[in-house]
């Protein structure tokens, strides 16, 4: 399926009517993370809908800069640390001294990265870029030092009270509590430390966990905007045009983007994106880092994109209902190829002297989601003498006579489509009036095919030579019995 058409109609009229206006620019796309975790895959529904407008666009001859912000100024909580660490009790022993601290500062608690923040930032990275979502990323540690916000430091400090009057009478039912994050210059955390007082051009600080007040400029302070002011500043230095948000973030009165596009309008500049709106994910715990290895882009294209707004609930059956309905090929289903194909490919691969990682994506993924979805491990299966054993000699011969045809009709008809072999197929069954309802089970057990999709296409996808040798194994077993 192509990107324009996993873009559906109303966000196609909403992105047309926004870039019209766009004359001297790339469109800009934005996201954002933060960088003190790897989630699971409920959050990946923003940025395959994100990474879809901007494959749409560019589909459409468009400039396009797609952004992903990264937090890296907020500080860690205990939460985080614990996911992070895999709820090692070494490592958060370790590093919980540094809860409060922004996660740019903290060292790595693995010891490949600058900084704990370097560590998530790259892991994420490697997530999005084996989903082939390829954004730049924005450090928000480095655009706070590198003075990017300087300009909205000097307006928040000097109209701290008209912001807070702003706020209260715009959004009565909202609350900010900081309207800035001040880094203690003692402690170096920021979740206890406050603005106490402004004269002036000096600014008060306290912390209440080291107990440590100090005095400094706007210019000098250090620390970070809390998050809605963040985003309105942050839309107006990079221009954002376009940012997906759950709806979540959507409520008039106390949601992130009309107070952030509020603040936009009335202080910072008055850019701010179009909503791109997309529904919940909740997911079954079970299935908890099990989907990035097992699933195909598309498969989470199909997923997550057909009813964008709608909420969603994953679990192992709506995940193998969309693996139904996603075709690797033009008349085989991720799922029916999982069951069907995958058992012999990696026969032909464990043959040969091609490496886990060279082999064909789809094989790899498949694998996975035998072992992580479907929890078994999936192999080619020849009769056994046990097998045949429980089969009357009757049943054994008509078996015999069904393959043996199968195998010819593949080989006279090498160009056929499946569903001329169908036609075929049942033609076969009426002309030597064998029952079907008492033959199918007997053959899927043979094959270890019991659950797998409809015997007619397993024995057309089966290779020659699985099907030449059970021939032979029946042949021998009946000359034998």
């Amino acid at each position: 399926m192509s990107y324009q058409e996993l873009i559906d109609k109303e966000l196609k009229e909403e992105i047309n009517n926004r870039i019209k206006n766009i004359k001297t620019r790339p469109i800009t796309i934005g996201t954002g993370i933060t960088s003190s975790h790897l989630g699971d895959e409920r959050n990946l529904r923003e940025f395959v809908l994100a990474d879809s407008i901007v494959q749409h666009l560019r589909s459409c001859n468009n400039n396009v800069v797609f952004l992903l912000f990264d937090d890296s100024y907020d500080p860690l909580n205990f939460r985080q640390l614990r996911v992070a660490v895999n709820k090692d009790e070494k490592l958060i022993k370790e590093f919980e001294q540094y809860c409060g601290m922004p996660i740019k500062y903290i060292p790595d608690p693995f010891n490949c990265h600058d900084s704990y923040s370097s560590h998530f930032q790259a892991e994420i990275l490697e997530r999005f870029r084996d989903l082939g979502i390829l954004p730049n990323i924005i450090d928000a540690y480095s655009s706070y030092e590198s003075g990017l916000y300087d300009f909205a430091k000097k307006i928040v400090f000097t109209r701290m009270e008209e912001i807070r009057t702003f706020l209260k009478k715009k959004f009565p039912s909202y609350n900010m509590k900081k309207i800035y994050w001040p880094l203690c210059p003692n402690c170096k955390k920021l979740d206890m430390a406050e603005v106490i007082k402004i004269e002036g051009n000096e600014i008060f600080i306290h912390c209440d966990r080291c107990k440590k007040s100090h005095s400094t400029t706007w210019k000098k302070i250090q620390g970070k905007f809390s998050w809605k002011v963040d985003v309105a500043i942050k839309w107006n230095i990079f221009k954002c045009d376009f940012e997906p948000f759950s709806k979540a973030y959507l409520d008039p009165d106390v949601g992130s983007y009309f107070i952030a596009k509020s603040l936009s309008v009335e202080f910072f500049g008055g850019h701010y994106p179009e909503i791109v709106e997309y529904g919940q994910v909740f997911m079954d715990r079970e299935l908890s880092y099990t989907l990035l290895p097992s699933l195909p882009r598309d498969v989470f294209n199909m997923l997550f994109l057909k009813h964008r707004k709608k909420d969603i609930k994953l679990s192992k059956q709506k995940i193998i209902q969309v693996s139904k309905q996603y075709f690797v090929r033009k008349d085989m289903s991720y799922f029916d190829y999982i069951q069907i194909l995958l058992p012999y490919e990696n026969l032909e691969y464990l043959s040969s002297d091609i490496s886990p990682f060279d082999r064909n994506k789809i094989i790899n993924y498949g694998n996975k989601f035998t072992k992580l979805i479907l929890k078994k491990d999936i192999y080619p299966k020849l009769p056994t003498q046990k097998t045949m054993g429980e089969i009357d000699k009757s049943s054994l011969q008509q078996i015999h006579k069904l393959i043996d045809w199968v195998v010819r009709y593949k080989n006279t008809h090498t160009k056929i489509k499946f569903e001329t072999y169908l036609e075929h197929f049942k033609e076969f069954f009426a002309l030597h009036h064998m029952n079907r309802a008492h033959l199918f089970p007997l053959v899927r057990g043979m094959f270890a095919q019991e659950h797998s999709s409809p015997l007619s296409r397993v024995l057309y996808y089966i290779p020659d030579q699985f099907l030449y040798a059970t021939i032979f194994l029946v042949e021998r077993h009946l000359k034998e019995n």
